[in-house]
C-alpha cells in the first residue's frame, strides 16, 4: 500500500510520460527518477520523445531503450485483415483501401523550403508551363513558406532569366518582347508594394495576403519564368543591407545639417547634393594633395561650419565617383590622419548648440520618504520668504555675479613664476 492508498501487487507498473520534459524543479528531476529506478521493486516505463536529449544521460545505464514506430497504412491494413478473418467479417479489399486513404493523407508532412528553393521553382521553366499541374493555391503555398523574404528574392532575381515566352523570337522582336515582359513584371511588383503598405500600415489588412502573393511573387514569375541566363543561381537579396546603409547615412546627413544650419540654409537633400560636394575641395582634398601641412587650414574651415571630426568622416563616406571613400582614404596617409585627429582633439572648437542639462549643477534628488496626503500637499506655509525688492536687485553690480559654475566659459589660470 502506497501513500495514496493504492495497493501495490506483482502486476503494478508505473508509467512516466514526457520524461524528456522534466526539469530540476520537478522534485529532483531526472536524477531523482534515476535513483528511484535503481531501488524500485516494480517496473517503471519512461516515455520520451527525444531519447538523445542531454538531460536523459543518467537513464542510459539504468533503463532499456525500446524504440516504437508508428505503424504505416500497410501494417494497419494487414492487422485489420487478420482481425476481419477472426471475426468472420466480409469486407471487400477495395473498401479497405478507401478507408486508409484519409489516414495516409493525414500523415503527409509539408517540407519547409528555403527562399532559394522557392525562387528556383517559381522562376524555373516548369512552374507555369502547359504540362504543369500546379494550381494557384499551390503557388500561393510557396509564397507562404516565407512571405517576408520571397517577394524580395523575386525582385532581386526576376531579371536574370531567359524567358520561355521569347524563345520562338529572334532579333529586335525578341528584345522588344522581353522589355514588355519586364515592364509588366515591374508594374506587378510595384502593385505588390502598394498592397504591402496596406498590410503593414496602421490598419493592417492581413486579409490582403493572397493578393500580395499574386502581385509580388506569382504574377512577375509568370511573365519571366524560364532558364537561368548563366548567372549561377539566385542571388541573396541585397535590400536589407542597402536599406540599413541608407538609414545610417540619412541619420549622419541629418547631424551634419543640424550643425551647418547656423551658416547655411536648406534641408538634408540640399546639404547632400550641393553643400557637401562644395565642401569636399576645402576639407578633404588638401589632405590628399598637400598632406599634414594642410591640417590647420582644414580644421579652420570645419570650425567655420561647426563640423566635427565625425562629420568629416561622413563627408568622405558620402563621396561618389572620383571622390569615393575607398579611393580617397588610399590617397591620405596614416600620418596625415593621425595629425588631423591629434590637432583636432587638442584645440577648442565652436559649439553650435549645448544641452540644457549640462548647464549648472544637477538638481538634488528628493528623499525617498512617504508621499504626503492630498490635504497636506496643499497646506500653505506661513513662514514664506520675503520678496526681494527691485532696489536690491538693481544695486548688485555685474562683478557680484559668479561665472565659475558656467561650463561654457573657461578661465585662464595665472602662470607661476619660474625658479631662478
Amino acid at each position: 500500500m502506497n501513500v495514496a492508498g493504492v495497493a501495490i501487487t506483482d502486476k503494478t507498473c508505473l508509467i512516466m510520460d514526457e520524461v524528456d520534459g522534466m526539469s530540476a524543479g520537478d522534485r529532483g528531476g531526472v536524477g531523482a527518477l534515476n535513483a528511484l529506478i535503481k531501488k524500485t521493486k516494480f517496473p517503471i516505463i519512461c516515455i520520451v520523445n527525444d531519447p538523445n536529449a542531454q538531460k536523459l544521460k543518467p537513464l542510459i545505464a539504468s533503463t532499456f531503450a525500446l524504440t516504437f514506430k508508428k505503424p504505416d497504412a500497410a501494417a494497419s491494413m494487414l492487422f485489420n485483415v487478420h482481425h476481419r478473418y477472426r471475426e468472420k467479417m466480409k469486407i471487400l479489399v477495395n473498401v479497405m483501401d478507401q478507408l486508409y486513404i484519409p489516414s495516409v493523407k493525414s500523415n503527409e508532412k509539408f517540407s519547409i523550403m528555403t527562399p532559394f528553393d522557392v525562387i528556383d521553382k517559381m522562376l524555373g521553366p516548369y512552374m507555369f508551363s502547359h504540362p504543369s499541374r500546379e494550381t494557384l493555391g499551390d503557388k500561393m503555398e510557396l509564397y507562404f513558406h516565407d512571405h517576408s523574404f520571397i517577394p524580395l528574392f523575386i525582385q532581386e532575381n526576376y531579371l536574370k532569366t531567359h524567358p520561355v515566352k521569347i524563345k520562338n523570337l529572334d532579333g529586335p522582336p525578341q528584345i522588344l518582347r522581353q522589355l514588355e515582359l519586364m515592364d509588366k513584371a515591374a508594374s506587378s511588383i510595384s502593385d505588390g508594394d502598394l498592397v504591402d503598405a496596406l498590410i503593414h500600415g496602421p490598419e493592417q489588412h492581413w486579409g490582403l495576403m493572397p493578393l500580395h502573393a499574386v502581385c509580388s511573387t506569382i504574377r512577375p514569375a509568370s511573365f519571366l519564368y524560364g532558364q537561368g541566363a548563366g548567372y549561377g543561381g539566385p542571388n541573396a537579396m541585397s535590400f536589407p543591407h542597402q536599406n540599413s546603409k541608407q538609414v545610417k547615412l540619412s541619420r549622419q546627413i541629418g547631424d551634419v545639417q543640424i550643425r551647418m544650419r547656423l551658416k547655411v540654409s536648406g534641408n538634408k537633400s540640399v546639404i547632400r547634393q550641393s553643400y557637401l560636394p562644395a565642401l569636399f575641395p576645402h576639407i578633404v582634398r588638401p589632405l590628399m594633395d598637400v598632406g599634414a601641412s594642410a591640417v590647420e587650414d582644414v580644421i579652420e574651415r570645419m570650425d567655420e561650419y561647426y563640423l566635427s571630426r565625425e562629420d568629416w568622416d561622413t563627408v568622405v563616406e558620402l563621396g561618389v565617383d572620383q571622390n569615393k571613400d575607398v579611393l580617397v582614404l588610399k590617397k591620405i596617409s596614416a600620418a596625415t590622419k593621425t595629425t588631423l585627429m591629434k590637432k583636432y582633439n587638442m584645440s577648442d572648437h565652436p559649439i553650435p548648440f549645448h544641452k540644457a542639462q549640462d548647464l549648472g549643477k544637477a538638481p538634488k534628488k528628493l528623499g525617498g520618504g512617504p508621499a504626503p496626503d492630498v490635504e497636506d500637499a496643499y497646506d500653505f506655509v506661513d513662514d514664506a520668504p520675503e520678496p526681494v525688492s527691485d532696489d536690491d536687485s538693481k544695486n548688485k553690480s555685474p562683478d557680484d555675479i559668479s561665472i565659475d559654475n558656467d561650463k561654457l566659459i573657461k578661465t585662464k589660470k595665472a602662470k607661476g613664476k619660474g625658479k631662478k
